[in-house]
């Protein structure tokens, strides 16, 4: 299973996306292992083009869906803080992708320097894959 990030999704419903991560999510649609969660979904349709729509909705619902829970708001606060504290600013939205990605245990597939940052600030926590 892997938490496919926004970055990774703009790739792969792009026409001429970057082949490698197309193949990638592609294949993770196929084996019933693609995620997706409130965060994510939320940054892609505030950015889709109408004509696109479909394709997007299309790949989520053959993904799996993990909602953001309640007690995932303190965790991110937490993680912000601690993040803060070594000098990194994060983007808020890669903090709840990531916080849901630690909660599960399941790596963020991404094209995202964020996730790096965050992982070595978090050690084994936060597994990223980076396309």
């Amino acid at each position: 299973m892997r938490l496919i990030d926004s970055s990774a999704w703009v790739e792969f419903l792009r026409r001429k996306g970057d082949s490698a991560v197309k193949q990638t999510v592609a294949r993770l649609l196929q084996a019933d292992r693609a995620a997706f969660t409130c965060p994510i979904r939320f940054e892609l349709l505030g950015g889709v083009k109408p004509d696109e729509e479909d394709d997007l909705e299309q790949a989520f619902a053959l993904s799996h869906h993990f909602p953001f829970e309640q007690e995932d708001w303190r965790e991110a606060a937490t993680l912000e803080r601690q993040l803060r504290a070594k000098g990194l600013t994060i983007p808020r939205n890669d903090l709840f992708v990531a916080t849901v990605a630690v909660r599960l245990g399941i790596p963020v597939l991404c094209r995202d320097a964020h996730f790096d940052a965050m992982r070595k600030a978090l050690g084994e926590r936060l597994k990223v894959e980076q396309m």
